[in-house]
């Protein structure tokens, strides 16, 4: 007899098991940490809990009707790239195809490359190593200084992949404010400012097509220190730095610190910048050739190879 037969869940209409299912992993953040050793107790402490899909370990009927869709509700979070990159890269193409939301905080991933030399890899890059990634929304906790953080931020417009909507962001809003004055050329791509959302809605048209119609949008909190704000629309507004629609030089922008965006009362403020690929017919899936990085890209570095030899190349390196 099947033991399952008395069950409530399987009398009712399989329609509306499938939407508890949906309703119950579209809750469920599975979370990992670095599994690198650290004296950081925060790091450490982060781990998947075991409940978290019991469902499916529990119950073969459950298990069997659900199958891969979970992937496609729960949130995974990444406490570094490292962690997404030990945790997603070794499983089936198939099954990361799935996965549709991702967080991730945005520091560097650090390599090294022999003999003992230290690489830092932007987040864009890290993604690279992810074909088949096709996310219905990435997460990216900014952190760094102002200048990094906008330099990650400018590489995910211009070369980033995998996702369909990309929400960066930073506890302060300095990565729109800081002053730079280019006095290396090869530099001033990097970190010089531009008038944004304007500069990085003009990449994206140009990227997707005006007429897909890809927009960036910038949210900030009402109140500095406020943790969160910018999720809600009570407590966020809409922010976009202006020249006024009068012509500006793009070698003088960014020379002198926004106010709006760094002067004491304003900088404890929370940002998030809104980035949405296209949305008519657009792939946006990584894809497994696709053109390498300007600059330092980890393909290149290590061509042919996947990221658990990458990883063991680099563990050597650094012992």
């Amino acid at each position: 007899m099947d033991s399952q037969y008395h069950s409530t869940l399987f009398h009712i209409p399989f329609e509306v098991r499938d939407a508890i299912y949906s309703s119950l992993f579209s809750s469920t953040i599975l979370s990992f940490a670095t599994s690198v050793p650290t004296d950081d107790a925060r790091l450490n402490k982060l781990q998947a809990p075991l409940h978290a899909i019991a469902l499916l370990r529990t119950c073969r009927r459950a298990n069997a009707e659900i199958s891969k869709s979970w992937l496609s509700h729960v949130l995974f979070y990444f406490d570094d790239p490292m962690s997404l990159l030990d945790k997603l890269a070794p499983i089936p193409l198939e099954e990361l195809s799935l996965i549709r939301y991702i967080s991730v905080r945005g520091d560097p991933l650090l390599l090294t490359y022999p003999p003992k030399i230290q690489v830092h890899h932007n987040l864009v890059g890290v993604l690279k190593l992810l074909p088949r990634l096709q996310l219905r929304q990435l997460t990216v906790l900014g952190s760094g200084s102002d200048k990094f953080q906008y330099r990650m931020l400018d590489e995910f417009i211009k070369h980033g992949n995998g996702w369909q909507e990309l929400r960066f962001i930073s506890h302060d809003s300095g990565m729109l404010g800081y002053a730079y004055y280019c006095l290396d050329p090869t530099l001033c791509d990097r970190y010089q400012r531009r008038p944004q959302p304007e500069h990085w809605q003009r990449v994206m048209e140009e990227r997707d097509g005006v007429h897909s119609y890809p927009s960036v949008s910038i949210y900030r909190g009402k109140r500095a220190g406020h943790c969160g704000a910018v999720f809600k629309p009570e407590t966020r507004e809409v922010m976009a730095q202006s020249h006024n629609g009068a012509p500006f030089s793009v070698d003088d922008y960014g020379t002198a610190e926004d106010p709006v965006f760094i002067s004491e009362s304003e900088r404890g403020k929370e940002l998030m910048v809104a980035v949405r690929r296209g949305q008519r017919g657009m792939d946006y899936e990584e894809k497994a050739n696709s053109p390498f990085l300007p600059g330092r890209d980890i393909r290149r570095d290590f061509p042919g190879k996947t990221w658990v030899e990458i990883r063991a190349a680099c563990t050597k390196a650094a012992y």
